[in-house]
């Protein structure tokens, strides 16, 4: 087993950005006094904004539902806890964030009997939410809207949104975010029961938001700070097998997501530099957040069992918020993800996003891209597609392995012509022709992430089924659908319905039962 210690010098290193924040903030969200009041207008001009409007904090019964109303036949062989994980808190005391990132996490779990399917939904009470819960407004750092910080940060997780994924692994279920623990919550009834830390010397170490689990049931991940990329070996049984810090010769700006191969950790590194502290002081977010195009996107490629021995290929600039799997091939690594020529989605899309305009949440002309990076020679090939999409998903027992299709979230032109902020359809691709199938759910709908499930016994890729969830803008609902994974073009199985609506989530992962 392989361990490093967190040194004070490093937490000094990875506090300064939050630390300059509160020094530097003298005013708190000044020019966003009414911004609730007019995103409220926007939404009834446009319904599809509705879910970015957040819920207030209810109680944990007030986002509960016995029984969903299904129309189609639901497999009863599908059975267990899908859980999703996103922004739900957006507005305080008239304040309203400016970016959808900074909303506090609220997990979604679905559970699914085979006959029958329920909903609970339930804030991770983090140290954040508790702290500005008690003051009655914004008073903590966040990633994209100036706030003056009165509470005294000790750690990444006095700031931790834990509002990006959620997973069910070794016994325990998780909450994660990027820059700080993950947040154990119960299964039972979703309630926090706090940070996790995986040894004692590395409480608070960035554990990200898309680890990744292979066929035998070990977890991988990564966290990344300032020069510094920690990756993570969990076992099954939810233990830390093995823990290393490497340092890099740069220092990194938003790193997302990653893969793993049967040998390999691959993480993609786009050049943005971040400064959150100009955010603080009223700078936009695509100066505060530095496109570096003169960069290039590196591909940080280190033995799992050795990260000192790591290698880097170049590419292209491009920026990356999702991977969809890398594996190996002789002396060859293939890696794909979902790419943008640049960060504008990040500074300037999302931001419009969350005043009520309509920005597309894709940048124009995002793309699936394939690379090959060779580790004889150390070259790399790239091949992009020509879809609009994000999301990627694949079968999640082939994670570090070969496999030959992903599904997506896809967006393309509406029939009507008119331009849709979201997507509205899936998109499975079939990596080794190209070929692409096709579900369009209509211009009413905002397509969430939608994720693999293998049926009970089988053998084949395609046997499996796909769920996820979508927004019915007309209904104001949200809805659940499960597709089979050989015939996505003819529609859904089944549909249920909520009563309600949810917040627009980032990701999820299903447990069966």
């Amino acid at each position: 087993m392989t361990h490093h210690s967190l040194q004070r010098r490093d937490w000094l290193r990875l506090m300064g950005a939050a630390t300059a924040t509160g020094l530097a903030a003298p005013w708190a969200l000044a020019a966003n006094e009414n911004a609730a009041t007019r995103f409220a207008q926007q939404v009834q001009q446009n319904p599809t904004l509705t879910p970015l409007q957040g819920i207030s904090e209810r109680s944990p019964e007030a986002l509960r539902c016995d029984a969903l109303t299904v129309e189609g036949r639901w497999p009863e062989a599908l059975k267990g806890r899908f859980h999703r994980n996103g922004p739900a808190l957006f507005e305080r005391n008239g304040q309203r964030y400016h970016h959808w990132f900074d909303g506090d996490g609220m997990v979604q779990q679905f559970s699914l009997n085979g006959r029958q399917i329920s909903h609970h939904g339930r804030f991770v009470n983090t140290r954040k939410l508790q702290a500005e819960r008690a003051a009655g407004r914004f008073v903590t750092a966040a990633f994209g809207t100036p706030i003056k910080l009165e509470v005294p940060v000790t750690g990444p997780d006095s700031v931790n949104a834990a509002n990006t994924s959620v997973i069910e692994h070794g016994g325990k279920l998780l909450a994660l975010w990027e820059g700080g623990s993950a947040y154990e919550l119960g299964v039972a009834d979703l309630s926090t029961r706090g940070p996790v830390a995986w040894q004692k010397d590395w409480a608070g170490v960035p554990f990200s938001a898309h680890p990744k689990v292979d066929p035998q049931g070990v977890l991988w991940n990564i966290g990344t700070w300032a020069d510094k990329i920690a990756t993570y070996q969990i076992g099954a049984d939810g233990q830390l097998q093995r823990g290393q810090i490497a340092t890099l010769p740069w220092a990194m700006g938003m790193v997302h997501d990653m893969a793993v191969t049967q040998r390999y950790f691959v993480v993609p590194l786009p050049p943005l530099r971040m400064d959150i502290a100009a955010v603080s002081q009223g700078v936009p977010l695509e100066q505060a957040f530095a496109w570096q195009a003169q960069q290039p996107l590196r591909i940080w490629v280190a033995p799992k069992d050795d990260i000192q021995k790591a290698r880097v290929f170049e590419l292209p600039s491009e920026f990356i918020f999702h991977v969809g799997n890398a594996y190996e091939v002789g002396e060859e690594i293939v890696l794909s993800y979902v790419a943008n020529p640049n960060a504008d989605v990040l500074t300037r899309n999302i931001p419009a996003m969350m005043r009520g305009e309509a920005r597309p949440t894709a940048a124009v002309g995002a793309a699936s891209v394939v690379v090959r990076l060779n580790l004889r020679t150390g070259q790399a090939s790239r091949v992009a597609g020509t879809d609009q999409s994000e999301f990627p998903r694949i079968h999640p027992r082939l994670n570090g392995l070969r496999h030959r299709w992903q599904l997506t979230a896809s967006a393309w032109r509406p029939r009507s012509g008119v331009d849709n902020s979201f997507f509205h359809g899936l998109a499975l691709t079939d990596q080794d022709s190209g070929r692409t199938e096709r579900y369009d759910f209509g211009e009413h709908a905002t397509v969430e992430e939608h994720l693999w499930i293998a049926k009970p016994g089988a053998s084949d890729e395609r046997d499996a089924w796909l769920l996820g969830t979508h927004f019915d803008s007309r209904a104001k609902v949200t809805k659940l659908s499960v597709f089979d994974a050989r015939s996505l073009a003819d529609g859904p199985l089944a549909v249920a319905s909520l009563p309600y609506w949810l917040p627009l989530g980032f990701h999820g992962n299903f447990q069966a039962s």
